[in-house]
């Protein structure tokens, strides 16, 4: 059994984490990212959760920057983002128009992100780097004009790794990618996304959830939220966006790509 920690030393260790909310550096950011995954934390997981968050904060509020005229003038022309909520509007505006043209568009897009066979029938899913790829040198071609930076795999605070790092400016957004059968669909944005991207110093906060919805196909049957499994894209998208904490909702943005096959051609999706 665990040895049970004297009240006096739980306290001193409580007060010397939470001391860490003030704080505004780097080093202070490691450091509660580290406690965060320390097995040997666990009796303060609560206290450092909370430091986290006030600390986050703190730090935002300490590197917050007032807009130039320049930038100011460049954002309302439609042109370079002048903070990372921008990035993160533009690039959401990019990834909608991206699933627009993915589902209505004549050249079949959906196909991408499908395995196929000799006659370039859809087959079965393809993994979810292969997703992330197929999206992602779409989103470089539109965004590149504007001088911003997508690559795959973005390196944030704690050694952690997001699918997508969008940069510019020194503003990093993270975007997290899951399949809609993946087993962690619905917890992704908590576990992942918030509670590791997000709070890296360049995102300010602010990360965008990507899933590409398969419809209900034995090879990538939609993953359950308890008792309830979703029918459609849309519904699971109001379903995650639902999900998001009050704090969350104006710095998380959720988009689910529909890549299901059309139904005239569901026949050739059949796991074999």
């Amino acid at each position: 059994m665990p040895r049970e920690i004297p009240e006096d030393a739980h306290s001193a260790v409580s007060h010397a984490i939470s001391s860490l909310a003030t704080e505004t550096s780097a080093a202070a950011t490691d450091a509660l990212h580290a406690l965060a995954g320390s097995p040997n934390a666990q009796a303060w997981l609560g206290t450092i959760a909370h430091t986290r968050l006030r600390h986050v904060q703190r730090r935002r509020e300490h590197e917050f920057r007032h807009y130039t005229i320049q930038q100011v003038v460049e954002t309302l022309n439609n042109r370079s983002p002048a903070n990372v909520g921008d990035l993160a509007a533009l690039v959401l505006d990019e990834l909608t128009a991206l699933s627009q043209k993915i589902r209505q568009g004549p050249t079949s897009d959906w196909r991408q992100y499908w395995n196929v066979d000799q006659y370039n029938r859809p087959t079965t899913p393809k993994p979810e780097d292969g997703c992330r790829d197929a999206v992602l040198s779409d989103l470089q071609d539109r965004l590149a004009p504007r001088g911003i930076d997508a690559q795959p795999e973005g390196v944030y605070a704690n050694d952690r790794r997001a699918d997508i790092r969008v940069s510019f400016g020194g503003f990093n957004l993270p975007v997290e990618i899951k399949r809609s059968c993946h087993d962690d669909v619905w917890m992704a944005v908590s576990e992942q996304l918030t509670a590791n991207y997000t709070l890296d110093p360049g995102a300010g906060g602010f990360g965008i959830y990507l899933v590409f919805w398969f419809g209900d196909t034995a090879a990538c049957r939609p993953t359950k939220s308890g008792n309830w499994r979703p029918t459609t894209a849309g519904e699971m998208e109001q379903r995650l966006q639902h999900s998001l904490c009050d704090r969350d909702r104006s710095l998380i943005s959720i988009c689910v790509v529909d890549v299901s096959v059309p139904p005239s051609k569901v026949i050739n999706t059949q796991a074999t």
